[in-house]
């Protein structure tokens, strides 16, 4: 994720702050889910089959709290960087490139309550180490593919 961290560094002061902060906590939040899985790390391919049914209950148990915390992250920062994007006398909410950039927002957005869905339709018998790894892999995907897509080009406009 953040390929696109020099691209940053051409926004305005103020804006620069708001999206680096928001990147920034966002990279924090993928770190720390890489970590989140007691009975095993991320990184590692074990499963959480050694894993007693507490530690398996905690794992679990946090899983909602990660999902609810990165759609609330992610929310607030597509809602800044389009203030951003409509602060530029060339941009309107008609204009082409921002009604695609905010459909991508949307989708995120669908794709991360998809992932609470799942999330509660687990059974206790899931190998929640799976889940966490499967979940981090699909949220820098999501995050890496929409910064290439977008925010790289988004920022580079903010140049002219």
């Amino acid at each position: 994720m953040l390929l696109h961290d020099q691209a940053v560094k051409n926004l305005g002061a103020e804006d620069y702050l708001v999206i680096a902060n928001e990147h920034a906590l966002l990279e924090k939040f993928l770190d720390n889910l890489r970590e989140a899985c007691a009975c095993c790390k991320l990184g590692e391919q074990t499963s959480c089959t050694t894993c007693d049914s507490e530690k398996r209950a905690s794992c679990q148990g946090r899983l909602p709290s990660f999902l609810y915390y990165v759609i609330d992250l992610a929310a607030k920062h597509f809602d800044h960087e389009e203030k951003i994007m409509l602060s530029r006398p060339h941009v309107t909410e008609d204009y082409e490139y921002f009604r695609l950039h905010h459909q991508a927002h949307v989708e995120i957005m669908q794709k991360l309550n998809a992932l609470v869905d799942q999330c509660f339709s687990l059974d206790k018998n899931t190998d929640t180490g799976t889940v966490y790894r499967q979940f981090h892999q699909t949220l820098s995907e999501l995050f890496t593919q929409h910064d290439q897509a977008f925010d790289d080009p988004f920022i580079d406009s903010t140049k002219s």
